[in-house]
């Protein structure tokens, strides 16, 4: 099977990743698109507690059955690497892996633990985010799939800012997404 591997925060997950999943699962005749929030990134310091981060993420994806999700990183005790995270999916499966990463992600890669690994382990496919280019001079330039997904100007951290100041964000989120942050009071302070 052909998995698109779409791992981050997801604090929360908006509209923008259910639409460039649904774009890239058609664009590359994937099978599933499997969310994977972020357990302890080393590339972040503020983030919510896995568990709602996980909690919204599942209500985000429910109602699309190529959709899924996995807790895998909440077993890593420690920073969690993509690569540790990309193994371990591995384990006990033939599925042909694609991850999926946003342009912005792309300018880091060579931070990464061990991105001559990834490489070995998966297929990238990178995502274009605005004010991101997609740099063809780059190392790996030549071992990735760019996406035609549309560009989408929405962000999780806009979102956060947006719901401190009393701001609507409707038809950014689910409703079930924003059930979920009235009901947890997340984001408020």
């Amino acid at each position: 099977m052909k998995v698109g591997v779409f791992g981050g925060l997801f604090d929360p997950p908006h509209t923008g990743h259910l639409i460039i999943s649904q774009h890239v699962l058609e664009e590359f005749h994937l099978q599933k698109i499997l969310f994977v929030p972020s357990g302890n990134p080393p590339h972040k310091m503020e983030y919510s507690p896995f568990e709602n981060r996980y909690a919204m993420t599942q209500l985000a994806v429910e109602d699309n059955v190529s959709f899924a999700i996995s807790d895998v990183e909440r077993m890593f005790t420690d920073k969690t690497y993509t690569i540790e995270m990309i193994k371990e999916l591995r384990k006990g499966t033939d599925d042909e892996f694609y991850l999926m990463i946003g342009s912005d992600q792309w300018l880091e890669i060579e931070t990464w633990k061990d991105p001559e690994e990834i490489f070995r382990e998966c297929r990238i496919v990178v995502m274009r985010r605005p004010h991101h280019e997609v740099k063809k001079e780059a190392r790996f330039f030549d071992r990735v799939m760019v996406s035609n997904a549309p560009l989408i100007d929405i962000s999780s951290t806009t979102i956060r800012s947006r719901i401190k100041k009393g701001l609507s964000v409707r038809y950014l989120l689910k409703q079930a997404v924003y059930d979920y942050i009235k009901t947890n009071n997340l984001y408020t302070v």
